[in-house]
């Protein structure tokens, strides 16, 4: 457990790694401090075994809202073009490491979800978020093209025009919209997001750690492959997960109409 700068916050409890955005007093906005801590926080996440799920959430009253606008007004005409190519990479550095590493990554959102924030959570594999959570890419807002993954993302969860019409116009939502278009998994009342997290990591961080790394490989693949590709992943994949003792446990389990025990290999 550690905290890096007090820009973010990293616990293992119980196989889920908690990262916790926490600039509160700036709405978590991304500046370099933070985008560096956030990379070495999902690094040591993805590296560390003992790390079976990992939930992403802000401090204060925000999950993030976007880029520091501050940082970027006072770098102006100076070296901002070095600080946004920094940034930026950091972050990507954290995203790479989100959809790279084989386990669950939950972002937890309440408040507002913008800009490097909106695309942070897409990132992630499941998405909860209160009940009064605000939605917006924002990018436009301030005359920027979005970062972070979410011109990746979004085509790929609610197809081009969709997307399109999120970037260009940066509308804000409320989590029902998200919902109808697939953004967010789950809605819950705005005192109940921590204990509804930790059901949820609890219960990924109790499953079958292997076999949902080779789901989110395979899923991660599959806009890519042709389908002949795609049935070839599929059938390495499960007779890889066919030699783990989650396996046997499995199949076990089942057939003495139990709940099984695993141990995430």
């Amino acid at each position: 457990n550690f905290s890096l700068a007090d820009t973010v916050l990293f616990k293992v409890d119980s196989g889920v790694a908690k990262i916790t955005l926490n600039r509160p007093d700036s709405l978590n906005a991304i500046d370099h401090t933070l985008a560096h801590d956030l990379r070495e926080a999902t690094l040591q996440a993805e590296m560390n075994e003992d790390v079976r799920c990992v939930v992403i959430s802000g401090s204060g009253p925000a999950f993030m809202a976007g880029g520091d606008i501050r940082a970027f007004k006072e770098r102006l005409g100076k070296e901002l073009d070095r600080y946004m190519i920094d940034v930026t990479h950091d972050l990507h550095d954290a995203i790479m490491a989100i959809r790279r590493m084989p386990k669950p990554v939950v972002a937890s959102v309440h408040g507002a979800a913008a800009g490097a924030g909106f695309s942070l959570a897409m990132a992630c594999d499941l998405i909860i978020a209160t009940e009064d959570a605000v939605f917006t890419l924002a990018y436009s807002v301030i005359g920027a093209s979005p970062d972070g993954s979410s011109t990746y993302s979004l085509p790929r969860l609610i197809g081009y025009h969709r997307a399109m019409e999120l970037m260009l116009l940066s509308d804000r939502f409320g989590v029902e919209r998200a919902q109808e278009l697939g953004l967010v998994n789950f809605a819950v009342a705005k005192d109940e997001l921590e204990s509804e997290t930790k059901k949820l990591t609890e219960r990924l961080a109790s499953g079958p750690t292997f076999a949902y790394g080779k789901a989110k490989a395979l899923l991660g693949k599959s806009l890519e492959r042709g389908i002949g590709d795609q049935l070839d992943a599929e059938a390495q994949h499960i007779m890889e997960c066919s030699r783990t003792a989650d396996f046997a446990e499995g199949i076990t389990a089942f057939l003495e109409k139990r709940k099984p025990t695993f141990i995430g290999s």
